[in-house]
């Protein structure tokens, strides 16, 4: 692979011009603004890097993406997009991209990649992502830290992996699961659920490995077991951290030897079942007090997901709620209702201690109770518990005093940028920084405002004509976000 040469894929010409500057000091650069010419690029050179935009004109980033999987050299390609969705981050992973980002972004996070590159290389191939609508909207996320769950998705595709999930209550477990599997190769296999609490203690070990006929009193027939019935699939076992002691033993008996056997029974018979465990308890705590088998353990968390609590990534509260509201408007044969501003502030503001499922039961009673149309904070005081709401004071307070901290990371940026270029022939700084400045707060204004000019106008502070002549200006498009 050649270790000098960069390919940057992308329309928006401020960007591209931005990240030749940051990277060409150490790299060749080529640039392309369709996917056609990428592809003409990536067929005459060998790239150490392809940064690739997602919507380019002519052939999509998905596409070029794939095409450099059947290259006899496959380039470390970092897909770049405005639209951080699950299924966007997840196939660019399962189809093979190195890494996935989102816009805007800072120019540290493309160093980080470069360096990380250098030091781990890897490439993976894969398929069209397969899922479904509900899982589709309701595993949403514009936190690095949701991002990054998306990303391990797509990268257990193609293997077998034991995978442990580590959250609370009510933030998805069972979702990303689900989604593990069917992005997985045993997706037209069984999906088996066992949720532990649930199995009375003496029942679950009939539940997990079967019984014999007359292996114990009330065993009038014999009976297969969750791992034979997920047999070529996925079994998900829910808050592993509730099973007995005497059952872990026997689970990491099927970990290591690939079989079960039923009770009053010492015949084993052989499984390929892929191991999904999930826990809202601290499990290295459980064995230090000889709760959990640390052998257990380390066998489970082959690969471990995190699930962070809804009150840290608070953004996407209006996704979530707009789902459930047309959910519940199918379910309950009832017209759609809209939350007003207001209502979605008052929503931000609490905690959810409850995480997802609490804010999907407050949605629901919200649209059965509530005979508007549009659903208020009034819809909400009833169902929310009042001492988790954040004090709007102190919150209002806090963000004012970021705002310190913001404009440094604008000077480090700036600084960043300003020591790349300053040995060129660029003369017009000035404009190129405010012009792109211009342009970045513009888009995300209208896009925040579903493109009403009237309402972005407004938020931005200026007045309509002058944000149509910026508009023509900055060629922003208008149909949907990048």
């Amino acid at each position: 692979m050649q270790k000098n040469r960069i390919l940057i894929v992308d329309d928006e010409e401020s960007l591209v011009y931005v990240l030749k500057k940051l990277l060409e000091d150490e790299f060749i650069i080529d640039t392309a603004t369709d996917g056609e010419k990428a592809i003409s690029y990536i067929q005459q050179n060998e790239y150490f890097a392809v940064f690739l935009d997602i919507r380019i004109p002519k052939i999509n980033g998905m596409e070029v993406l794939s095409y450099t999987k059947k290259l006899p050299y496959k380039p470390n390609v970092i897909i770049m997009t405005a639209q951080n969705t699950m299924i966007n981050a997840i196939d660019a992973m399962k189809k093979g991209a190195y890494d996935y980002i989102t816009k805007p972004f800072e120019l540290d996070e493309i160093v980080g990649i470069i360096n990380k590159i250098k030091k781990d290389e890897y490439s993976k191939t894969g398929e069209g992502l397969r899922s479904d609508d509900f899982l589709d909207t309701l595993l949403v996320g514009k936190s690095k830290t949701m991002q990054e769950v998306f990303k391990t998705i797509g990268k257990l595709s193609h293997n077998n992996l034991t995978v442990l999930i580590l959250g609370e209550s009510g933030t998805g477990k069972e979702l990303v699961a689900r989604a593990i599997h069917l992005n997985s190769i045993r997706s037209d296999k069984p999906f088996v659920v066992v949720n532990t609490p649930s199995v009375p203690s003496e029942l679950l070990e009939s539940e997990l490995f079967g019984h014999e006929k007359g292996s114990y009193t009330g065993a009038n027939e014999k009976r297969e077991g969750k791992f034979v019935q997920a047999n070529g699939g996925t079994i998900f076992l829910d808050e592993i951290g509730d099973m007995p002691l005497n059952l872990q033993s026997k689970l990491l008996r099927v970990l290591q030897e690939k079989e079960v056997e039923h009770i009053g029974s010492n015949k084993p018979i052989r499984i390929d079942v892929r191991i999904i465990a999930a826990t809202n308890k601290n499990l290295k705590t459980m064995i230090k007090d000889s709760k959990f088998r640390e052998d257990l353990y380390y066998r489970l968390n082959v690969i471990e997901i995190t699930l962070p609590p809804l009150r840290e990534r608070k953004s996407d509260i209006p996704i979530l709620a707009n789902f459930f509201i047309k959910k519940f408007a199918k379910e309950l044969f009832i017209s759609e209702k809209q939350l007003n501003e207001d209502a979605l502030v008052y929503l931000q503001f609490y905690n959810f201690p409850g995480n997802i499922r609490e804010l999907e039961n407050a949605i629901r009673r919200a649209m059965v109770m509530s005979p508007s149309s549009i659903l208020t904070p009034e819809d909400f005081k009833e169902i929310i518990d009042t001492g988790n709401i954040i004090n709007s004071q102190k919150y209002a307070k806090d963000q004012i005093s970021d705002i310190g901290s913001f404009e440094d990371i604008i000077r480090q940026r700036i600084k960043t940028y300003i020591e790349k270029i300053k040995n060129t022939n660029l003369n017009d700084v000035y404009k190129t920084i405010i012009g792109t400045t211009e342009k970045t707060v513009i888009e995300e204004i209208l896009n925040i405002c579903k493109y009403n000019q009237i309402k972005a106008s407004q938020l931005l502070g200026i007045n309509r004509n002058t944000l149509r002549k910026k508009i023509k200006e900055y060629n922003i498009n208008l149909k949907s976000p990048k």
